[in-house]
């Protein structure tokens, strides 16, 4: 029996909406994931204990962060240009290879290069890419989505994975009627697969398959 699995990406700032920084900071003046990281967590041993904790994670999937990329905690360009991939299919693809630039690669995900640069890697007309990221086409759904998010939804940190059927009861559907499965934090494989088995049994036991 196969499965079709349909994705929503919405988009999240730690930061929310907090209209002070909505003038962003300038491509290049960013402060790095490593510095920032200090900020956030509040003293250089929670930093150390964040960079160690994160990097550990990421070796189990074959990953190896690199904390001196420059990072935007309002990366609106960038999430604009994922719901625009959408239009196309291309979102996933988009994405990961967006990721990979940024957290392995030390090419920042908030930089037009480097956005331009995924884009044409997995098919997207480079120059249509160019035209969008230049108007200011969802940028207030951006915004829109990081104050909603934290104060109507409740979400207050990432990665937040749901998963469900249609109809089922999320923070984004709160009138479904059961509750689908939330993973708060990055998950294993063995987890998402524990998750996906679940929701396949009870598939099968409302359908009496």
């Amino acid at each position: 029996m196969g499965a079709v699995v349909n994705v929503t990406r919405h988009p999240y700032s730690f930061s929310g909406d907090t209209r002070s920084n909505r003038d962003g900071v300038p491509e290049g003046s960013e402060k790095t994931w490593h510095e920032s990281l200090l900020g956030y967590t509040g003293s250089e041993a929670g930093r150390v204990a964040a960079e160690r904790g994160l990097s550990a994670l990421g070796a189990k999937a074959g990953v190896r962060l690199d904390y001196g990329v420059r990072t935007n905690w309002h990366p609106v360009r960038s999430q604009r240009l994922m719901l625009w991939a959408a239009r196309f299919g291309k979102q996933e693809e988009f994405m990961d290879l967006l990721g990979a630039k940024h957290f392995e690669q030390q090419k920042s995900a908030s930089h037009t290069t480097t956005l331009l640069e995924a884009a044409a890697e997995v098919g997207l007309d480079v120059g249509e890419a160019d035209m969008f990221l230049e108007s200011d086409e969802l940028e207030s759904y951006v915004w829109r989505s990081y104050g909603d998010t934290i104060r109507k939804h409740g979400i207050r940190a990432i990665p937040y994975f749901i998963f469900g059927f249609p109809g089922m009861r999320t923070p984004f559907r709160p009138d479904g009627q059961s509750e689908a499965i939330a993973v708060n934090g990055s998950g294993d494989s063995e987890q998402f697969l524990g998750v996906l088995d679940t929701l396949y049994q009870d598939f099968q036991d409302t359908n009496d398959i």
